[in-house]
This record gives structure tokens, sequence and C-alpha cells, in this order.
């Protein structure tokens, strides 16, 4: 049985018992991360790397490695065993829902700590062969693999951005000596702070047990505040120190913290449709060709940025306000839940600015429109679902047609279109790779473009 059957089969058997399943998602929702193991043969490479390990170094690291591997295994055929044996056995149990469900589950929390302890002493094991210039850098290797190895476990917006990654995908490291180097400095032994807090606050909150029973009480909602709380002091550590650097980059420090927060604010800061039409203008051989053109469209798309901007800040803000609150609604709703209350459901008030965003994009693109005129608009990538529908009888229209505009600005024909005679559209046929898929479940909600 793999990983992934054993968690379906674990699951399966509380579902069949009717265990409030919903109730306890945060908890059930780590178990895919127990399943797997915490290093892997590629980080091997952060440790030769961090540490400059030298070749002898190298091959018992790797003999560490393959012990972990072992190890890691042979504890998860142990757990599987013991989880399989409780699934055969279940009738003897009786109708005891309470020992069935803490005999399924108590092996997977005691293999949630043995797996942190097999994290921990490979860690150790490689530390104990480095030489003492390499003991004097494993501070700083150690907060570097930290960073590595938890910041990937955010869950608020901006909470798993690695600046890092940043600098070095933007050839930014800083010199020794500088005020950069400084503030990063500063940002690590911070954030090295915050990360070892949250992580304390979060094994606190895995107790299996506690959540399948829905045993919510003040001391439970507490400790989940608390993570919350240490979730907030990573991410804001982490956005302050973007800030600062950004301000000591004076010639790349827009792009530097442009990058940093499209990172970690991906649903704020993504190209928008607007800003992909914008640049296929520029690339456009015709509008290149035309310099008074191309410096007008330039000029248009600075325009739009420039109120891009000021939406997208005001969306930064309030989705840093607003994560944190609907948090905190859900730990609420657990007390109300068992209380029976009804539950609270807030607003996200960030919509209607993803509202006006779509509506500003609408403006500035009938803009460039207007500017290049539809033939040219036509031509770009994109550009169909901007196109104004074609009047009735009009054959004179732009890449009119009637059934709608192609992006190349051809029509396309009813034939094309799949219309029957009588103008309706039918299915495509139900042949392989070619059947009309099924409807969606729900609505649209969510999309921001």
């Amino acid at each position: 049985m793999t990983p992934t059957h054993l968690l379906h089969a674990s699951l399966s058997l509380l579902a069949a018992l009717s265990i409030g399943i919903a109730a306890t998602a945060q908890g059930l929702g780590s178990l895919p991360a127990i399943m797997k193991p915490e290093y892997f043969s590629r980080d091997l490479l952060l440790f030769i790397e961090g540490l400059n390990l030298t070749e002898e170094q190298q091959l018992i690291a790797e003999m560490i490695f393959d012990d972990y591997e072992r190890e890691f295994q042979e504890g998860l055929d142990g757990m599987e065993n013991q989880v399989t044996d409780v699934a055969n056995n279940v009738a003897e149990l009786g109708d005891d829902k309470d020992a069935i469900v803490k005999a399924v589950l108590a092996p997977i929390q005691g293999w949630a700590g043995q797996r942190d302890v097999l994290g921990l002493r490979l860690v150790e094991n490689i530390r104990v062969i480095l030489d003492p210039q390499q003991q004097s850098d494993w501070t700083a290797f150690n907060r570097r693999l930290d960073r590595e190895k938890r910041l990937p476990d955010g869950r608020l917006s901006g909470e798993n951005t690695n600046i890092d990654h940043v600098l070095r995908d933007l050839d930014l490291q800083p010199a020794a000596g500088t005020p950069l180097e400084e503030a990063k400095l500063q940002w690590e032994l911070a954030l090295h702070e915050a990360l070892i807090e949250r992580a304390e606050a979060t094994r606190q909150n895995f107790n299996l047990l506690e959540q399948i029973n829905n045993n919510t009480d003040e001391g439970d909602v507490q400790k989940r505040r608390q993570e919350l709380a240490a979730r907030i002091r990573v991410r804001d550590t982490t956005d302050a120190a973007i800030e600062e650097m950004a301000a000591l980059l004076p010639t790349h420090g827009d792009a530097f913290r442009r990058e940093a927060l499209k990172r970690g604010y991906a649903r704020v800061y993504r190209p928008t449709p607007a800003e992909r039409l914008f640049k296929a203008a520029m690339q456009n051989e015709t509008v290149r060709a035309d310099t008074s053109l191309l410096a007008a469209v330039e000029n248009l798309f600075a325009e739009y940025l420039a109120e891009l901007d000021v939406i997208n800040t005001v969306i930064l803000d309030l989705t840093r306000k607003w994560e944190p609150e609907l948090e905190e609604s859900k730990i609420q709703n657990r007390l109300r839940r068992l209380r029976g209350e009804t539950l609270d459901r807030p607003t996200d008030p960030t919509r209607e600015l993803y509202q006006q965003r779509r509506e500003l994009d609408a403006r500035y693109v009938e803009l460039l429109r207007d500017l290049l005129g539809l033939e040219l608009f036509s031509e770009l990538d994109g550009a169909s679902r901007y196109m104004p529908r074609p009047k009735p009888g009009d054959q004179d229209a732009v890449k009119g047609g009637p059934g709608g505009i192609r992006a190349t600005g051809k029509a396309s024909s009813p034939k094309e279109r799949g219309e029957t005679a009588s103008g309706k559209l039918t299915g495509p046929d139900k042949t392989f790779g070619n059947e009309r898929p099924p409807s969606p479940t729900g609505g649209s909600k969510g999309r921001d473009d």
C-alpha cells in the first residue's frame, strides 16, 4: 500500500464512522506532508554548497542521507502495518467509534513525531563531520536550511516569500560590508526566530485525536490564535525587509520590490489582460515601425500602470488585513459550531477592488483599441474578447461576420462554429479526446480577470 493509498484508506475508515471530517480539515490536511520525507537526495546539494564539503565529507554525507531514506521508509512501513492491522481487526472493537478512531490515528500521530526526530538526526549527523571552519559557518547555514525547508509551509499571502531567491534570480546579491548585506542579515535573524515560533505553534496544534473528537475549547482557540500570530509575524518580517532592501537598491529597488511582492502576493500582482495586450502591442511589427504610434502606446501604458499601481496597493494593504481576519473567523467558527450557533461567513472586501481593476482594464483596452484602430488591434493575441460585436447586417464591419471574431481578425463561419441550418449550436462529436467536458458544479467565483 502506497502512502497515498494508506492516507485514503484511513480517511475512508473515519468517514465510514460518520466522523466530522470537515471540522478537522486543518489537522488532517497535514497528513500528506508527514507521508513524505523532510529531506530528499536533492537536498544533499544544499549541504555540499552551503558548507563547502570536501570529497570525503560528501561521501559520508551521502551515506547519512542513505541511512535517513532507509529509516524513513522503515518507519513509514511500520506505521502502515499498524493502520492495516486496525483495519483488519476493526470488528474486534465493536461499535465503540472513539476506540476505533484512536486506534487508527494513534500510529499516524506517533509517526509524525518519529519523522521529526529522523530529520533532526540527519542534520546533526552531518554537523559532527564538519571541520572547525565549517562549524563556524554552521549557524548561518542552519538559518538558510531552515528557510529552505520551513518557508514553503506558509498559509497567508507573503508568508513563504524567500528574499534569498529574489536576490539570486535578479542577480542582486549584496556585496560584503554594504548596508544591503546588513539588512539581509537582520532579516535572516528575525525570520529565523519567527520560523521557530511558527513551527512550535503549528506542532502543538497537530493533535489528530483532539481534532477528530472536536475537542475545541478556549484553550484550543488560544493555540490556534498563537499559530495565526506566528504566521503573521513571519509574513510581516519579510514584508518589512522587502521595503527596507528596496530602498537600499536605488537602481533596481522597484524591480526587486515588484518581483518580491509578486511572488508573495501572486493574486494581486499577476499580469492583467490589459498588461498582456499592451505588451503585445509594443511588440507588434506595425506598431514598432511607426515611432510616433509606439510612443503613444508606451505613454498610454505608463498611464495605465500608474492607475493599476494605485489599485494594487490598496488591494495589497486590504489583503494583509483581510486574510488574518478570515483565519480568525474560522477559529471562532469552531466554537460556534459546537455551541450550535450561527457560523460567521465574512464577505471578502477585496472583491469590489478586483472588480474596479477589471473596469480599469476595460477602459484602457478601449483606449488602446481606439489608438490602434480595429484592424491593427484585432491582430493582437487576446484581443478578440475586447472586439465590438458586429451589428446585424453590417457586412463592412471590421473582421465582423456573424458569430464572433477570432484573435487573428477572421470571422468564423457557421460550419466552423458547429451551427445547424437553423442557427443552433451543436456539440462536438463524442470521439476520443473531443467530447464536451461536463459542466462545472459551481460558478466562476474567485476569477479576477
